[in-house]
Parts: C-alpha cells; sequence; structure tokens
C-alpha cells in the first residue's frame, strides 16, 4: 500500500512574516488613544520627530511625521505626560512596532493653554516682560498710528476720543486683520511698516495703539502668538497694547510698552484732555501772576526802606565825613613820618659820632701819622721798607711823599 507524501512546510520570508504581523497591526489598531509620559525625545532634521510613551511597566517606540508636528501649538519634551491619537505600524527595517502619532494632547491641560504657558516662560526668559526696557509715553503726542480692523467698533471709539480729548493730534489709521487666520501676521507687519516709516523720519511717530474690543480666547489668539512678541518687542515707538478687556491678558499686553484694558482706556493713557490741560495753563497764569505781583511788592518795600537811609538822602554828607576822615589819616601820617625821620637822624647823629670816636682820623688829628708803600701796604716796621722805595706818609691834614734813604 503506497504511502502518502507530507505537504511541504510553508516558510515565510523575513519580509513576509513582517508584513503580515504589519498588516494585523494596522488592520486592528487603525486608530487609537495612548497615555503616557514621554521619554528620549529628539527632532531629526527632516522636521520628523521621534519619542517613546513609556508607564510604570512598558513602553513603545513613537513617531510623529513632519505633517503632523507642524500642527502642534506647544512643545513636546521629555517627562510630559500626554494623550496620543494615532495607529498601530511596523518599522520593517528593524522589526520594531511603534506608533505612528498623528494627534497629541497635554494631559490636565488644554493645548492652547499650555503653548501659552511655554511661550510666556520663553519670552520672559528673553528678556521680553522686563519692566526697565519699556519706553515711556509722551505727554503731549504729536502723532499717533492706530492698528485695528477697519471696520470694527474699536478704531471708531479711538478716533472719536482722540477727537474730544486732543485733537491737536494727528491720527493714523494702520488696517489689520485682527483675529482669524493671518491676524498675527497681519499686526506684526503693521507695527514694522510702522516703525520704517519713523526711522526714515518721513512720518515720525510718538506712539502706537494696537486695539480690537473683547472676544474669546480663540478671537485673541493672535496676540498671544511670537511674531506679535517680536514686532512689539523690536519696535522703536512705544506700544501701547489694547487687547481684549480686563480680564484678558495677552502675550502682545505682556511685552507692549503700556498695556490698557481696552481700547478707550489706550487713548486715554496717552492723549491727555485738552479741558484739564487749558485749566491747567490757566491756573499756571493765576499762579505766575500771584508770584509776580507779591515780588513787585517786596521789592517796593524794600526800594522805600532803602530811600529812607540817610545815606540816599543826603548822599554828600556821607562823602564829606569821608573826605574829612581821608584828611585826618593824612595829617597823622605826615606826623608819624616826621617823627621817625627826626628819630631816624638821632640815631645816624649817634652812630655817626661813634664812628667818629673809633675812627683812626682822631688819632692822626693827636700828632701820629699812617706810612704806606707806593703799592698801598701799611709799613709797620723798618723792614718793611728797602732804600730808595717811595713812601706815602698820611697825616691829619694831608699826605707827605717822601723816599727812603738808610734803615
Amino acid at each position: 500500500m503506497p504511502v502518502a507524501a507530507k505537504p511541504e512546510r510553508e516558510v515565510l520570508t523575513v519580509s513576509g512574516l513582517t508584513a503580515q504581523i504589519r498588516s494585523l497591526l494596522e488592520g486592528e489598531f487603525p486608530s487609537v488613544w495612548v497615555g503616557g509620559e514621554i521619554s528620549n525625545f529628539t527632532r531629526a532634521s527632516s522636521g520628523h520627530i521621534y519619542f517613546s510613551l513609556k508607564d510604570a511597566k512598558a513602553q513603545i517606540r513613537a513617531a510623529m511625521f513632519r505633517g503632523f508636528n507642524l500642527r502642534l501649538r506647544f512643545d513636546l519634551r521629555d517627562g510630559m505626560d500626554v494623550l496620543a491619537r494615532g495607529r498601530l505600524g511596523v518599522y520593517e527595517s528593524r522589526g520594531d512596532y511603534q506608533f505612528y502619532v498623528e494627534e497629541i494632547q497635554p494631559k490636565g491641560v488644554g493645548a492652547a493653554e499650555l503653548a501659552l504657558q511655554q511661550l510666556k516662560q520663553k519670552l520672559l526668559a528673553k528678556g521680553y516682560f522686563d519692566p526697565r526696557r519699556k519706553k515711556p509715553l509722551p505727554r503731549f503726542p504729536r502723532r499717533v498710528a492706530l492698528i485695528a480692523s477697519p471696520t470694527g467698533a474699536a478704531i471708531r471709539d479711538m478716533i472719536e476720543l482722540f477727537a474730544q480729548r486732543w485733537p491737536t493730534a494727528e491720527v493714523i489709521v494702520h488696517p489689520s486683520r485682527v483675529q482669524g487666520p493671518g491676524a498675527a501676521e497681519d499686526v506684526a507687519a503693521a507695527v514694522r511698516a510702522l516703525n520704517r516709516v519713523h526711522h526714515t523720519q518721513s512720518l515720525a511717530l510718538d506712539a502706537i495703539i494696537i486695539g480690537r474690543g473683547g472676544g474669546s480666547a480663540e478671537d485673541l489668539a493672535a496676540f498671544n502668538e511670537e511674531i506679535v512678541a517680536d514686532a512689539i518687542f523690536q519696535s522703536v515707538v512705544p506700544v501701547i497694547s489694547a487687547v481684549g478687556h480686563e480680564i484678558d491678558v495677552s502675550v502682545a499686553d505682556l511685552v507692549a510698552d503700556v498695556r490698557a484694558e481696552t481700547p478707550s482706556a489706550a487713548v486715554m493713557a496717552l492723549a491727555p484732555d485738552q479741558g484739564e490741560v487749558l485749566d491747567g495753563i490757566r491756573e499756571y497764569q493765576k499762579r505766575l501772576a500771584s508770584v509776580i505781583n507779591q515780588r513787585l511788592v517786596n521789592g517796593k518795600r524794600a526800594l522805600d526802606q532803602i530811600a529812607t537811609r540817610p545815606v540816599l538822602r543826603r548822599p554828600m554828607h556821607r562823602i564829606r565825613e569821608l573826605e574829612q576822615r581821608l584828611d585826618d589819616l593824612s595829617t597823622r601820617l605826615q606826623r608819624a613820618v616826621r617823627q621817625r625821620l627826626a628819630i631816624a637822624q638821632e640815631k645816624m647823629a649817634a652812630m655817626s659820632a661813634q664812628l667818629d670816636t673809633l675812627s683812626p682820623l682822631n688819632v692822626l688829628s693827636r700828632g701820629y701819622s699812617l706810612t704806606r708803600s707806593a703799592d698801598g701796604k701799611l709799613v709797620r716796621d723798618a723792614a718793611d721798607v728797602r732804600p730808595g722805595d717811595e713812601l706815602i706818609t698820611r697825616v691829619a691834614s694831608g699826605e707827605i711823599t717822601s723816599r727812603v734813604e738808610s734803615r
């Protein structure tokens, strides 16, 4: 009896097996939400991001391709708890199964709120909120630019309020979208354009107001964008942010030089009230007139007091007193000079008599004489001369010349 042949075993290739596993996984888990903690986060130069999702017992590799992560409104980082939606698949080159993420949300907080928190932290670290860099507003603005929707109520309110409070200011309107797609780019471009014309001095500005009425968080989203914060931070012209109402504080509010709760409040912060200024000027005029009058009164009183002094009533009397005093001093000086001369003459006479007493001429008058050689040397001894020397002898009444014959 013939034996039946055994069927051959089916042998799969690695690629074939991997393809079947991939088909099973993708078919069984076409879309699934997974919660976990991000770890091993990396961003490739292609724009794709790779990370692991883990809990206390397991982990799974995850990838989020560029087309999906461009829609992220916040930054992913290690340690963040998230909810991720995607599909399971197999990375055939390594034979690993992994989670292909298409949407991701932070746990416990909305994506928009987290993105706003992260942006505020980033700008705070860069010094965008530092009060020391904020520029003061001008006291009396001459030219102001308004960035707002040309069809909104905010622009009409601001223009009317400027006309009421400070009509001398020139108001320039730069229309811009203030909500919806492209609004952030419009506002940033408007701020930069106004700074360019200010820099060229073709249209020097004193301030820029960015204004819009209140709205929901979605309506104000444009003012929480980094591009708007950069434009305000780099503005040379002082910027007032008047976005939303008192309870809505946007990134633009924090970066701006001045934050106003409403567009009308922005105008009131910038433009002085014309009536109040005029009242102030009139008050200053009154005070100035009062000060001037008081000084005139004080000056007249001082002048009257000076006019009653004797020196002004009889000015020559004082001059004659001084002349008389000068004469007295001159007389006393002359007397003192004569006295000093007399004393000096007496002293000189006494000293002269004393000198005469000591003078050798007095000795000659008593019969003595002085003999000198022809060269003027005094002869004290006969040995000082030789025969033939000429001698000059001084006596009381003259000199005698003689010659030595012998000694």
